[in-house]
């Protein structure tokens, strides 16, 4: 096989934002991966939570939120970012680690683990994990191997994109069946970090992800899924108190990933200017706690970099950065998303109603629309308000110009509003490849254009003999046939 087989076993976050090597929880193990390992239950669950913090927030996240000119990239790597220029070693680890240091290994020795005991909502859990997983990652790379891929096969095959959707989805269903299991069941409330233990919300997460990923067809196939995601929405999360948060805090190895790059590698990115010139423009009240101010002539500005190499006018490095990062504090309000201890916000009911909103409008039905845009408004200010303590947050102005809102207009709104309020989500990049929004100007760079798919590792590839050469992988994928103009 040519994953590497790794096994969970306690808690810790990177030490560095690029790789979770320094981890104690990470230790090679030799046995058949469809042996369950010694790592107990709650170990493997600490183990896979940790490694799904670091797939949300690190490489494949910073790359299309640079994309996305929501961030910019200064120097290095990241400079050849903000022009599209990727390779297959670009964000290596995040393929890895779907497979190993608390990835699919793991989740499916913990489900073995879980049916052995009758652990019904552990292994609920764990399927949920599994499928959000496998989810984004299909949605990033296209076709994977999945079925093959912890079957004891040396060269697993690559599964079609389509086939691991169907995949997923259909085990989101099982994890909801899993949840429902009899209420004398055990959950594991000291180890789960999300939810406590508390199945309800687990299935209201799992209803938000089947929304999330029947959107991502809707580009081939139309009303059909927009008609499923407005179903799973429906039962989705549908109040601020059920969002599920990364748990962060300032202890070294359990800081926000995004603060450890923006630490470990000061002046590789700072604020794009595509977001921060529509929440400039908009008189946005989160600007101050998602930026900071400029350095040197732009000490009084929120003010983001464009992409590519410097232009007369362009702040280049001296740019805004994440709101008191560890780079540049100026103009800290005490709290602000380059924090250590920020506890990003994964699944969320802003997001939930957002995919209810552009449900909604396409399937016709405008009003419904409006009021979902209200609702994720009020949930994403809720969120700010009630969980991270910033009373300055007031999204009012946003809701007053909603309800005049009608066509065209109206959906640009919503999908524009979902942008500024999943700042450093990596499903943005689903949105923008589905809707052509945010309406930023590509950068126009010889030969290259935004990416519309990331490539196959360079380990993988070496290692296995089903995954294409670069010049033979395709350039998007089968769920996104078409290119933004």
């Amino acid at each position: 096989m040519s994953i590497t087989k790794w096994s969970g076993r306690a808690l810790c976050v990177a030490v560095l934002a690029g790789s979770l090597a320094g981890c104690d929880f990470i230790q090679p193990i030799t046995e058949d991966p469809n042996q369950v390992p010694v790592a107990q239950l709650d170990q493997l669950l600490v183990g896979l939570t940790v490694n799904n913090y670091f797939m949300e927030e690190s490489q494949v996240a910073r790359m299309v939120n640079v994309w996305l000119q929501s961030m910019d990239g200064t120097d290095r790597q990241y400079s050849n970012f903000s022009q599209y220029i990727h390779d297959e070693e670009s964000d290596g680890d995040i393929m890895n680690n779907m497979y190993t240091t608390g990835g699919l290994i793991d989740i499916r020795n913990g489900q073995d683990l879980a049916t052995e005991q009758n652990l019904l909502k552990y292994r609920g859990i764990f399927k949920v994990y599994e499928a959000w997983i496998m989810g984004m990652a299909a949605s990033e790379y296209g076709d994977l191997p999945y079925s093959e891929a912890v079957a004891g096969i040396e060269q697993p095959a690559l599964d079609e994109q389509r086939a691991i959707y169907t995949a997923i989805l259909a085990l989101l269903d099982d994890a909801i069946s899993d949840l429902n299991a009899g209420s004398a069941d055990l959950t594991p409330a000291g180890v789960d970090f999300a939810y406590g233990g508390n199945a309800s919300q687990w299935i209201a997460a799992a209803n938000l992800l089947k929304a999330r990923f029947n959107l991502h067809w809707v580009e081939v196939e139309g009303n059909a899924r927009y008609s499923d995601a407005r179903t799973a929405a429906l039962a989705g999360i549908t109040d601020a108190s059920g969002n599920m948060y990364a748990d962060h805090s300032t202890s070294e190895v359990e800081q926000f990933f995004w603060r450890q790059f923006m630490r470990e590698r000061s002046g590789y990115m700072v604020a794009g200017v595509y977001l921060t010139n529509w929440m400039n423009t908009n008189s946005d009240t989160r600007m101050r706690y998602y930026y900071s101010y400029g350095s040197g002539s732009f000490t009084d500005t929120v003010i983001g970099s464009p992409p590519g190499a410097s232009t007369p006018g362009d702040p280049g490095t001296s740019a805004s950065e994440l709101a008191c990062g560890v780079n540049n504090t100026n103009g800290c309000l005490g709290f602000g998303m380059g924090l250590a201890e920020f506890d990003y916000g994964l699944l969320t009911c802003h997001e939930n109603y957002f995919i209810l909103a552009e449900a909604e409008y396409m399937l016709g039905d405008e009003a419904a629309a409006r009021t979902a845009l209200d609702n994720a408004l009020d949930c994403n200010e809720d969120m700010w308000v009630s969980f991270y303590g910033i009373t300055a947050v007031d999204l009012d102005a946003f809701r007053l110009r909603n309800d005049a809102m009608a066509g065209a207009t109206l959906l640009t709104e919503i999908m524009e509003q979902k942008y500024a309020a999943q700042f450093l989500n990596r499903d943005i990049w689903n949105d923008w490849k589905r809707m052509c929004t945010p309406g930023i100007t590509p950068f126009d760079y010889p030969n290259q254009t935004l990416p519309g798919r990331m490539y196959y590792s360079n380990d993988e590839r070496e290692s296995n003999v089903n995954v294409p050469d670069v010049g033979d992988q395709p350039v998007r994928n089968d769920n996104d046939p078409a290119a933004c103009p």
